[in-house]
């Protein structure tokens, strides 16, 4: 397993060399614009299941992705015109925040739990957006603790999950947030409900 830091991230390099691991089905933590997080390809069930393992997850419970673009969460989730003008007013907020949609069935099932929505985020981090635009398929993004349990600052995350073998890259700095995103429903009308605030 390799340890990078943060200041990396400008570097064209490094980030060629996180794409091609992500590419190659491994599991990376990285910082977010909300906690610490594992991350994977999200069309690879493989990697996926890496992420239930590292996090002692429960298979009934979904994980959330992170998309580059409108353009890419519609090629993965039914989005109508209302829907969409909602989108863009949602994710310009400040707030980080994740929106239950319609799936298309196009990812594997174990992401979803097998339930007919999808989590998706656009990140704030300019950083996240490079790596899923150059992966062109959303990233798995779930917090880096054990199912459950409290949310860890990146230090102590790297601390407690360095020695596992399901995990290839740890990506040290960046956000020390503790708080996940707020959740909302979208409804075909651009209606919400607040699942998480």
């Amino acid at each position: 397993m390799k340890i990078a830091s943060m200041k990396a991230a400008d570097n064209p390099v490094f980030l060629r060399d996180l794409v091609v691991l992500l590419n190659r089905g491994k599991v990376a933590m990285l910082p977010t614009d909300t906690v610490y997080g594992f991350s994977c390809r999200a069309d690879s069930a493989a990697a996926i299941a890496k992420i239930f393992s590292l996090k002692s997850r429960d298979a009934s419970k979904p994980l959330l992705v992170l998309v580059s673009s409108l353009a890419m969460a519609k090629k993965f989730c039914f989005i109508n015109q209302v829907q969409s003008e909602k989108l863009k007013k949602i994710w310009a907020q400040a707030r980080p925040t994740s929106v239950l949609l319609p799936h298309r069935g196009l990812l594997p099932k174990s992401l979803t739990a097998e339930s007919p929505y999808l989590a998706v985020r656009l990140p704030k981090s300019i950083f996240l957006r490079k790596i899923v635009r150059a992966l062109a398929c959303p990233l798995v993004s779930s917090s880096a603790n054990l199912s459950g349990e409290e949310i860890l600052a990146p230090e102590e995350a790297a601390k407690i999950f360095s020695g596992r073998k399901d995990l290839a890259l740890i990506v040290a700095g960046g956000s020390n947030k503790r708080a996940a995103s707020r959740l909302l429903l979208l409804e075909k009308n651009g209606s919400f409900k607040i699942l998480r605030r």
